[in-house]
C-alpha cells in the first residue's frame, strides 16, 4: 500500500517528463504535493524506478519561468504515471510553498463498506 506523507493537491500544468531512455514525454499534472506529483500522459511506458526529470511552470504569479524537478517514477496507470520526488531545490520548495496552499485538496477514496450478512 502506497504511503504519502503530504497532502495532494489537484492542479492542472503541462509538464514534460524527461528520461533517458525513453526521451521526453509530454503531460498534464494532475495532483502535486512537496513529496511528488501524478502525470496524465498518452503512455505509461517509463518504468518504475526509472529515474526523471519534470519541468514545469506553475504560473508568472508564483515565479518567474519554469520549475525542474527530479525524482523517480513510483506507479503507473493506463492514464500516466506518479513520480516521487528525489528532492526539491530551494526554489522549487519555495514555489510550491505559495502554489500548493491556494489549491483543493484531492478528495481521499471512500474506504469500502462491509456489510454483514
Amino acid at each position: 500500500m502506497e504511503q504519502r506523507n503530504c497532502e495532494r493537491k489537484v492542479v492542472s500544468l503541462d509538464a514534460v517528463v524527461g528520461c533517458e531512455r525513453f526521451g521526453l514525454i509530454r503531460g498534464r499534472i494532475i495532483d502535486l504535493a512537496h513529496g511528488g506529483l501524478y502525470i496524465q500522459a498518452e503512455t505509461s511506458i517509463v518504468p518504475i524506478g526509472a529515474e526523471v526529470t519534470v519541468t514545469f511552470s506553475p504560473g508568472e504569479d508564483i515565479c518567474e519561468g519554469c520549475l525542474t524537478a527530479n525524482g523517480r517514477v513510483s506507479h503507473q496507470s493506463l492514464h500516466g504515471f506518479g513520480i516521487e520526488f528525489d528532492s526539491l531545490e530551494p526554489c522549487c520548495r519555495e514555489a510550491l510553498d505559495r502554489l500548493l496552499p491556494n489549491m483543493s485538496s484531492v478528495p481521499r477514496r471512500a474506504a469500502s463498506i462491509r456489510r454483514a450478512i
